[in-house]
């Protein structure tokens, strides 16, 4: 049975829907995009991820909590983003339910509702602040290594706070305000009819959209171009330094340079496929498509695979930080040894280089 689609009164809202479709249409009766294949092929990556997400930047957290020789400006940057994949991996369940079994109705409190979409913008905000951190500091370790010999660990502590304080202020107070569960009206013409239950409530929807403008561009593309722009000056710099450089540069630093570039660029590469996918969704979602079936559809699938996306690179996050540091590596293949009691290999092994590294300006 077609049923005629009403426009609430939200003037914003209303004029888009009404300019766009006329006063009013026609559209074919609800139902759900997805059946139960769908929330157990989600289900199965999402808590895959998790336990990795989880697994993976603990043991990284560990390792620079247990070993000194780690612990350096660049470890805290690594430390703290490690604690904000750790925290999107586990309010991961949460964004399953609201996917699948709470797509209609929220069951669960309230508050769970609030704290996930708090917490997931406020650790994509920290997130990005502390790539663009890192890649400041990596800029000037290879343009001046004798300023950042001086930097002390207490300056990036510093700036590691700094960036959650600004990531509170900005993203958890007002997302939790403008949040929660309610049941939708899937033909109110809204783009919340195409939503899942635990959404943006819509006497917020102009806040949130000027929130997105200017958030968004603030705390997610701005540091995405400067973290860019940064890294090929990065590049720029090793490359003069090992070509022009009039003092002889020995192979050991070129190498422990060029491991840092590498560490760089693929935090950089994980960071773009995890938020640009997000960022493009998060825009393309709180406009009006229509509310047929097609556009339910695709908002559900572009939705789930932008967050399997996110994860996954949050996931990627710890493999990246020891691919491009030998040094970290070796100190997290020691810790997994002594973890479950696993004997070296060989004497030599038992000894080898994480105890006799002897710079510390890379991870």
């Amino acid at each position: 049975m077609n049923r005629t689609m009403t426009i609430f009164t939200d003037s914003s809202v209303s004029s888009a829907i009404a300019n766009a479709t006329g006063d009013a249409t026609t559209i074919t009766p609800y139902g759900k995009p997805f059946d139960e294949r769908v929330t157990f092929v989600i289900g199965f990556i999402l808590f895959t991820f998790m336990f990795f997400g989880i697994v993976l930047n603990a043991i990284t957290v560990a390792v620079i909590i247990k070993y000194q020789k780690l612990r350096n400006i660049f470890s805290i940057f690594i430390f703290s983003l490690c604690l904000s994949d750790m925290l999107s991996a586990l309010i991961s369940p949460l964004y399953w339910y609201k996917r699948t079994l709470g797509f209609d109705e929220w069951k669960l409190p309230g508050f769970l509702c609030k704290f996930y979409w708090a917490a997931d913008i406020t650790t994509s905000f920290a997130t990005a602040m502390h790539i663009v951190a890192f890649a400041v500091f990596r800029l000037i370790s290879v343009s001046c290594p004798h300023v950042i010999a001086k930097l002390q660990i207490k300056v990036a502590v510093l700036i590691a706070i700094m960036i959650w304080i600004v990531s509170f202020g900005c993203a958890f107070v007002p997302i939790s305000i403008w949040y929660g569960p309610r049941i939708l009206d899937r033909y109110s013409g809204l783009p919340d009819a195409r939503w899942t239950a635990c959404t943006l409530n819509m006497e917020w929807y102009g806040q949130f959209t000027l929130f997105q403008k200017l958030g968004y561009s603030l705390f997610l593309y701005i540091p995405l171009i400067l973290v860019l722009f940064i890294s090929v000056l990065t590049c720029r710099r090793l490359y003069a330094t090992n070509h022009f450089s009039i003092t002889p540069i020995t192979k050991k630093k070129l190498q422990k340079e060029k491991q840092a570039v590498l560490q760089l660029t693929l935090i950089v590469v994980s960071f773009m496929v995890g938020y640009l996918p997000f960022t493009a969704y998060e825009f393309w979602s709180v406009q009006y498509h229509g509310s047929s079936q097609y556009y339910l559809a695709v908002e559900y699938y572009f939705g789930a695979t932008e967050y399997i996306l996110l994860r996954l690179s949050e996931c990627m996050n710890p493999v990246f930080y020891n691919l491009g540091s030998t040094k970290m590596r070796k100190h997290s293949v020691l810790f997994i040894r002594e973890l479950f009691k696993l004997k070296p290999k060989s004497k030599r092994s038992a000894v080898a280089s994480p105890y006799h590294g002897t710079g510390n300006t890379n991870v």
